[in-house]
């Protein structure tokens, strides 16, 4: 990277830049391999899709334990007004979880990989929600049954209750991920049609088939405010390849969160290390 591409785009401290553009957005301090990307337009101009876990927020040891910091939610109050309302979460947990974490706010919020959707106040009834769920209740309650009986002999792995979707975690021991991949295979062989596993960081997740972050990303570009914006998404993931290749389909920007090696296997066009980085390049659009 240059010294002039690192001024426009955070400065060494991790701050925004003097000499960023307030007409054109700074680029995350690193990029793929390739051509440079072409000059961004305003961030005003922006569709925002930002995944939570690892992208706006740090990782932490427990799926429960994660935390916002005091200045996560005023600024994207700060971006929300900037765009004009066109913000969405876009997260593998669920709409009631980040509830929980934003309790003074309600942003969009698409939670469970695209299965669910619930619009901020003022966009409430402008959205079109994604189809029900087409599985068996009880077939599923049986499958999350399985999956944590199974788990609790498992030192280290977690179970992870999303109301509609659940997960076995072994980020704190890494050793049980095989023994984590064939129970969730049995729960869900138990679950039947209308579920589907995913893979994630040291997690596997069965919840919802017939959505992904993707599939969520067309929906809310095709209704206002997000309609005719240049869409940019931010994830770190598995699970938001799906919201990359969207976004890149539509000309915008996917924004990979991590290590630069995981951006060689991605199809984000680029990236930045950490969310601290992360949420500091943010921090610099809103002045």
């Amino acid at each position: 990277m240059t010294t002039n591409d690192r001024n426009t785009a955070l400065q060494a401290d991790g701050g925004p830049s003097p000499c960023a553009s307030h007409d054109m957005a700074p680029r995350p301090p690193f990029r793929g391999a390739g051509d440079a990307p072409p000059p961004l337009p305003a961030p005003a101009t922006w569709a925002l899709f930002l995944d939570l876990d690892g992208t706006l927020l740090d990782l932490a040891a427990r799926p429960d334990a994660v935390r916002p910091g005091d200045e996560l939610a005023g600024m994207l109050v700060r971006l929300e007004r900037m765009v004009s309302g066109a913000l969405a979460l876009v997260t593998g947990r669920a709409v009631e979880f980040v509830d929980e974490l934003f309790p003074e706010q309600r942003f969009t919020v698409a939670g469970l990989h695209g299965a669910e959707l619930r619009p901020s106040p003022s966009l409430a009834g402008h959205l079109l929600p994604p189809p029900p769920g087409t599985g068996d209740a009880a077939a599923f309650r049986a499958a999350q049954d399985l999956a944590r009986d199974r788990a609790l002999p498992l030192p280290g792995v977690l179970f992870e209750d999303k109301g509609r979707a659940f997960g076995l975690h072994y980020r704190q021991a890494p050793e049980q991920r095989d023994a984590v991949a064939r129970i969730m295979a049995e729960a869900l062989a138990l679950a039947g049609t209308g579920h589907r596993l995913r893979d994630g960081k040291c997690v596997v997740e069965l919840g919802p088939a017939g959505q992904d972050k993707g599939m969520i990303v067309r929906n809310l570009m095709g209704s206002a405010p997000f309609q005719g914006r240049y869409p940019v998404a931010a994830g770190d993931d598995l699970t938001d390849e799906a919201m990359f290749r969207a976004v890149n389909a539509l000309g915008g920007l996917s924004v990979r969160v991590g290590p630069e090696e995981a951006l060689a296997r991605s199809a984000a066009s680029t990236g930045i290390e950490t969310p601290g980085a992360f949420r500091s390049w943010l921090r610099g659009m809103t002045g």
